[in-house]
């Protein structure tokens, strides 16, 4: 029996991905533009117009589960991906910070409740010797939506103005999200409700396979007490320090970096680079972005063959190294480079992350697990965005993700290495 390494499931799961990171990669820019235009001086207003999105993703993870493990991975995910795409196409319109935040929380539950859904769904039409790639091609498509609002500001920012801006790249997300509206339903996730005729033509059509035994359907608090057992609980623990640094670490920095590179590129202290800065940061913006997509890649090669474990915590010792080396970059080269690998290793690991969380757990709470490690990862990311206006300046701020980062890799050292074998069950 083979399983392609790309079919349908993997291409409308794809185009989903990509409608999260666009409705997210926008923020930067339209937060920039509000703030400018409103002239909004608060510290905590900012950070809250940085972290709204993330406080309604950590939302969405948290639900998740409890839809994906009771009404199907289907059925939620199209509720979530219509959710972020409608919401995100009003908050532009409402040029209201406290209306703005309220939507993007309602975007941002559908964000995050989407994620989660996708990578176990994506998982769960895999065989054991083609999961590793297919999860971490399905992370590799966001680094393709987040050029979507990259490119177009680098393009088209300047003259259509950021409510347009807004308007356009909201638009984008909105319609790729529509993709989820022709995904099927997961074979193991019917064949735990009782449907077996179902799974069996789905595990045929896709050339997958069925476990020998599939674990019986639980409910909320019963999927909790798993996620906390003997077998399981140092596991849990170590994934959620994982997602609770490198989700802080991501948003932290890449929800700012408009702003930062606009507003504080000037202590860097370089006349050279600052002035770079104030007339290329677009460009660079689109340079770091585009270096994303060989860091997923990598992880597509990496992940099967070195191990999820070795790849995952080696990455985010790297992106530390990168934001260290960005913290006191002097001249345009270093901080180009530094860029790009900060991009490069950053995404890689999330493309490890997705693949190797889902498969840590049992179908019967296997979104439960993901989504709650993903909670725990909004929670950082909702800090991350919050604190960076107070962070003095340039260096405390890339000093602090970098070290972020380090501590994350630590989380690794808990879990299971499940490389070319067969899920938890």
């Amino acid at each position: 029996m083979t399983n392609k390494l790309f079919d349908k499931i993997l291409a409308l799961s794809m185009l989903a991905w990509m409608s999260v990171a666009a409705n997210l990669g926008n923020v930067g820019f339209i937060i920039n533009g509000l703030i400018n235009e409103l002239q909004i001086t608060d510290p905590g207003l900012k950070g809250l117009l940085g972290s709204s999105s993330l406080i309604g993703m950590l939302i969405g993870a948290f639900i998740s589960g409890f839809f994906g493990d009771h009404i199907g991975r289907k059925k939620t995910a199209i509720i979530f991906a219509l959710l972020h795409g409608v919401s995100g196409v009003i908050a532009v319109l409402v040029v209201d910070p406290l209306w703005f935040i309220t939507w993007r929380i309602l975007a941002g539950i559908g964000l995050g409740g989407l994620l989660p859904v996708l990578a176990s769904l994506v998982s769960e039409y895999s065989l054991p010797s083609s999961r590793g790639k297919r999860v971490s091609l399905l992370e590799s498509s966001w680094a393709f939506g987040w050029l979507i609002p990259i490119t177009i500001a680098y393009l088209y920012l300047d003259s259509m103005g950021w409510l347009i801006y807004g308007l356009v790249t909201s638009i984008v997300a909105l319609i790729l999200s529509l993709s989820v509206l022709f995904l099927e339903e997961s074979p193991r996730y019917l064949l735990l409700i009782g449907r077996e005729d179902e799974a069996r033509r789905l595990v045929e059509k896709y050339g997958i396979e069925l476990p020998k035994h599939i674990s019986t359907k639980t409910n909320l608090i019963a999927g909790a007490r798993l996620l906390f057992s003997k077998d399981l609980g140092k596991t849990t623990i170590g994934l959620w320090i994982i997602w609770f640094t490198i989700t802080m670490g991501y948003y932290g920095l890449f929800i700012w970096y408009p702003r930062l590179l606009s507003t504080r590129g000037a202590e860097i202290g370089f006349e050279a680079l600052a002035n770079y800065l104030k007339t290329k940061r677009l460009e660079y913006l689109l340079i770091i972005t585009l270096a994303q997509i060989p860091g997923y890649y990598s992880a597509v090669f990496l992940v099967d063959r070195i191990g999820r474990k070795k790849l995952l915590g080696t990455y985010l010792v790297l992106t530390g190294l990168s934001a260290f080396m960005l913290a006191y970059a002097r001249f345009i080269d270093q901080f180009l480079a530094a860029g790009m690998a900060l991009s490069f290793f950053d995404l890689g690991a999330w493309a490890a992350v997705y693949t190797y969380t889902p498969e840590q757990y049992p179908t019967n709470i296997r979104v439960l697990g993901t989504g709650w490690a993903s909670t725990i990862g909004r929670l950082g990311g909702i800090l991350g965005p919050y604190i960076v206006p107070f962070l003095r300046d340039w260096q405390s701020i890339f000093m602090f993700f970098a070290t972020i980062h380090f501590v994350g890799a630590l989380g690794v050292l808990t879990g299971k290495e499940l490389a070319r074998k067969e899920m938890v069950e």
